[in-house]
This record gives structure tokens, sequence and C-alpha cells, in this order.
């Protein structure tokens, strides 16, 4: 499965390569697949794929020096001590990211899987594990 791989280094490349190491081997129902190019900053589950890339950019609803800075209207929610921030994607999916840590991560779902248990709710221990809360991040989590 073709998955983009976020570059990291340093702190951020051993908490990608920590939480990929604690990825479950079902995620909604589907099995772990490959990913390509081999990364420890990518995972991806069933067909059509839901991918997880560890090391992505803060959301630009969350990112004040973004052009699509809007905290008031962003849909965010706290999971087992993780803050993730909600985006529906073009394709009708969604795009969950954790921007609370010191390295995000992004997990996008296709729209196949709307109306299933959000992916988050079988991530955010792992991913806390993994790499702790950062709490001089500006965003507030509702």
């Amino acid at each position: 499965m073709p998955v983009a791989a976020p570059k990291t280094t340093g702190r951020a490349a051993a908490q990608c390569r920590a939480l990929h190491a604690l990825l479950p081997k079902t995620l909604l129902g589907q099995a772990r697949q490959s990913t390509s190019p081999a990364s420890d900053n990518t995972a991806a589950w069933g067909n059509p794929a839901i991918t997880l890339r560890c090391g992505v950019s803060v959301p630009g609803a969350v990112n004040p020096a973004s052009s699509a800075f809007d905290p008031p209207s962003t849909l965010s929610t706290v999971v087992d001590g993780v803050c993730w921030v909600t985006v529906h994607t073009s394709d009708g999916g969604f795009q969950f990211t954790a921007v609370k840590q010191q390295t995000h991560v992004e997990v996008d779902v296709p729209s196949s899987y709307t109306g299933q248990q959000a992916p988050v709710n079988a991530l955010s221990a792992q991913i806390l594990k993994a790499d702790p809360t950062d709490t001089s991040l500006i965003f507030d989590c509702a």
C-alpha cells in the first residue's frame, strides 16, 4: 500500500519507531498491511486503506501561522488522554490528527468506513505510550 512517509529525525524518529512497534494488527476489523515505501512513520489497514502517518505537520486549522487557522470551529476530542482534531476529507472520509503530542500523528479513514467506530479509540493508548503529551502546545482540546 503506497503511503507517503513523513521525514523525521531525532526524538520524532524515535517516537514514531516506538509507536510503529505498538500498533495493532487489526483496526476497525481490518488487517494491517505493508506500506510502500517501508517506514516506521507509516502504517495501513484494510482495503481501501486506513492509513497512519507519524511525524506530520500540525493541521492548518490549529496552526496560528496557517490561513486555515480557525480553532473555534475545529472539531476536537480527547480520547484516553490524546487530543484529536477531526477534519472531513474531500472524498467524504475523515482525517484525525493527534495535535498535543510532541510528534503529530495523522490517521486517514476513507468514506467507506463512515459510521463505524472511530479508529482513535484503538490508537490513543499506543500513541500516549510512545509519545507524551506536550503541554506547551497552545491548542486547547475540548
